[in-house]
């Protein structure tokens, strides 16, 4: 991997250690089996002076945010933060989503950060990913960092995207439903219709019931936000008949 004149690491691992250490040392050591060359700053491996966390910054290619409760609480990521916005640093957020292991929504996360900083954070489009602890789904976001860290090597600066294929991805192996099956999004779940159609565009088989019962459908899908059952009190005996009369329910939340 071509790194950039001056520069000692490809990938800078910012994140507290009370809720980000297991999972960006699994970021790290996944990412080395993927992309053999890669130097990756970890601090339990490469931290030798606490003075010198700015040294390390203006020394990485690209800086990883890892967002878990108390990340922006912390005094040194925060100056991690501050050092890589004012170097004009590459950014990838990764979100923890478990929230027994700190995670929570971007929302939530986003609420702990200093406010003169969440514009540059947030709202400047740096690629995002969900850090998940099923393994299928913690592929998909290795194959998003790897993707941004590329993007930002000499090698492929010209490019805006890449066609990698992490092994054992999801989206690496064809997926269909075997039989006919129909989902219902009830108008009264606001984001379910959306989001249903959006698979039915992708999975053959598949067809959408937006109607006010669920009829012949065979899965209920369930679109869960913080304002879900307080937008529509029908959604709620909805789900409680959905649950008496056995019919699945696929739960989706942001």
């Amino acid at each position: 991997m071509s790194i950039g004149t001056g520069l000692t690491w490809h990938l800078f691992l910012s994140h507290i250690w009370s809720t980000g250490q297991d999972a960006v040392g699994n970021i790290k050591s996944e990412l080395q089996l993927l992309l053999p060359d890669i130097k990756i700053f970890l601090d339990v491996d490469d931290l030798k002076d606490i003075g010198a966390l700015e040294d390390y910054i203006q020394r990485s290619q690209v800086i990883l945010f890892f967002l878990s409760r108390g990340y922006f609480r912390s005094q040194n990521c925060l100056r991690e933060i501050r050092s890589s916005l004012e170097q004009s640093k590459p950014i990838v957020l990764v979100q923890e989503a478990d929230p027994d292991k700190g995670g929570g929504t971007l929302q939530a996360l986003r609420g702990e950060c200093p406010d003169d900083l969440q514009q540059d954070i947030f709202e400047q489009g740096w690629t995002h990913t969900v850090w998940m602890r099923i393994e299928e789904y913690q592929r998909v976001s290795l194959k998003t960092i790897a993707e941004a860290v590329l993007l930002c090597s000499p090698n492929y600066l010209s490019q805006t995207s890449l066609p990698l294929c992490v092994p054992g991805e999801p989206e690496s192996q064809p997926l269909a439903f075997a039989k006919d099956t129909m989902l219902w999004a009830s108008p009264a779940n606001a984001g379910a219709m959306e989001l249903a159609n959006e698979i039915a565009a992708t999975f053959p088989n598949l067809t959408v019931s937006t109607a006010e019962a669920p009829g012949p459908a065979t899965h209920m899908l369930l679109y869960l936000n913080e304002d879900s059952f307080v937008s529509d009190a029908r959604l709620a005996e909805q789900v409680k008949q959905a649950r008496q009369d056995r019919l699945k329910i696929v739960m989706a939340h942001e």
